[in-house]
């Protein structure tokens, strides 16, 4: 037996989880899914070591949160964002164009770090909304899903980009109902992989534009000090706390991503980023700021309220949670409703206790590794390093999604292009994932 001692044993997982997660949100294409699925099924093996079901679990959850932090790093200097991340290119990319990549890195870990310590902050009235209104919330699921998108929509304001908008969003829904019925037809090279279709519908809608236009302008990082540069605390702490809010209010809903979130928590903003309109390069700056804040806050908010949100209601709505939920079950623990209670009490404080432990290490090791990569771009011919981009993107979404991936996956570029080209916002593009699933909870597919 390896795990005599159950705190060396769970140190021992933490770790393990947080360096699963640093590799997940390092390196593009492989998700926390990936982690959560290889260990659920080997709970078996596992359990041979000495490993328990509790034990698993602290190392899922402990990977899934420093993904969240980590995963960062690709969106701003690599533009190969996941779907928690995919509203961090632009503003990632415009301050590295600004000289402010580690700054960005910076901000964006201590934001993740901020949104732990808001949740804890809003357990106790989300885990009560949660358990009061969402039964009656769930039947009008569909018309809440296009209250959203209409949002989306308005939210460009005038009559004529509101039409742009619109055909944007469809375009990239049409591609999402077509993608997902036919999900099953992916075949990824490598067996470990899980194939999905979200990594060449999001990384072609929003990363690869982005690339493709830095290589055509021939854009290089300015070598910009990062002392130059800061953001005030009381808006640091305005942002954080209104992209936990976010990131908590989707959490309990189906198919409504950090993305969403994004969106949602974008309109409470003056200085709008993902608009075309004309800004002064300090406005866009700090709107740049303000947008990596907001979404790293979403980002690790929706894992931390996605765990509340399966103790509160006995729902999950990420992988990771979905294989705490089934070794919990094998392993005799009650997984209904409200868990808030006896040893399923106790489970949720040791499970935070894992979050903040987490946030605590991944905090760090996202400046670290954030610090070596400027060191890196300065020495090297930026166009080269997004042709090299491009060139890993296509190879790794063939690998993971095979032929179909590769045809989704230049279709999801061309449709990217449009909100260029119509000059409305870039997160009307997320009609990929919003259309589709408002369509199933209307009944209309």
């Amino acid at each position: 037996m390896i795990f005599e001692n159950f705190a060396f044993a769970f140190i021992f997982c933490v770790i393990g989880g947080w360096i699963f997660g640093i590799a997940t949100g390092m390196v593009p294409g492989i998700h926390v899914n990936n982690i959560a699925v290889i260990l659920a099924s080997a709970a078996a093996f596992l359990y041979g070591f000495g490993m328990s079901p509790v034990l698993l679990c602290t190392a899922i959850l402990a990977c899934a949160v420093s993904h969240t932090f980590h995963n960062i790093i690709p969106a701003i200097f690599l533009g190969a964002p996941g779907e928690e991340t995919v509203f961090a290119v632009l503003p990632g990319h415009k301050l590295l164009m600004a000289g402010f990549g580690l700054f960005a890195i910076r901000l964006s870990a201590l934001a993740s770090a901020a949104s732990v310590l808001f949740s804890f902050i809003m357990i106790i009235p989300t885990a009560y909304f949660l358990s009061r209104f969402y039964p009656i919330m769930e039947t009008k699921m569909g018309w809440i899903l296009l209250g959203l998108a209409l949002i989306l929509l308005l939210s460009e304001k005038k009559p004529s980009k509101i039409m742009s908008a619109t055909i944007v969003f469809l375009i990239a829904g049409s591609l999402g109902v077509i993608a997902f019925e036919m999900d099953g037809s992916l075949n990824p090279m490598i067996a470990a992989s899980s194939a999905s279709v979200l990594m060449p519908l999001l990384s072609g809608l929003f990363g690869v534009p982005q690339l493709i236009l830095s290589l055509v302008s021939k854009s290089e990082p300015a070598e910009i000090p990062e002392t130059k540069t800061g953001f005030p605390a009381n808006q640091f702490l305005k942002n954080a706390a209104l992209g936990t809010a976010a990131g908590a209010f989707v959490s309990w809903i189906p198919g409504v991503s950090s993305s969403v979130a994004a969106i949602l928590a974008s309109l409470f903003k003056k200085n709008d980023l993902d608009s075309n309109e004309q800004k002064t390069e300090d406005t866009e700056i700090s709107a740049a700021k303000e947008y990596i804040v907001i979404v790293s806050a979403i980002n690790t908010a929706n894992a931390v309220f996605g765990l509340l949100a399966f103790f509160t209601i006995g729902k999950t709505r990420n992988g990771a949670v979905v294989s705490i939920r089934d070794i919990l079950s094998d392993a005799g623990f009650s997984t209904t409703d409200n868990m808030f209670e006896g040893e399923m009490l106790e489970l949720f404080i040791l499970f935070y206790v894992v979050i903040l432990l987490s946030a605590l290490f991944s905090y760090f090791s996202t400046i670290r590794l954030g610090k070596e990569i400027p060191k890196i771009l300065q020495k090297t011919d930026y166009r080269k390093i997004s042709a090299f981009v491009l060139l890993l993107l296509t190879a790794l979404i063939f690998v993971t999604c095979g032929s179909y991936g590769l045809i989704l996956f230049a279709a999801a570029v061309l449709i990217g292009f449009l909100p260029v080209i119509l000059h409305v916002k870039k997160s009307n593009l997320m009609g990929v994932i919003l259309f589709p699933v408002m369509l199933y909870f209307l009944g209309l597919r």
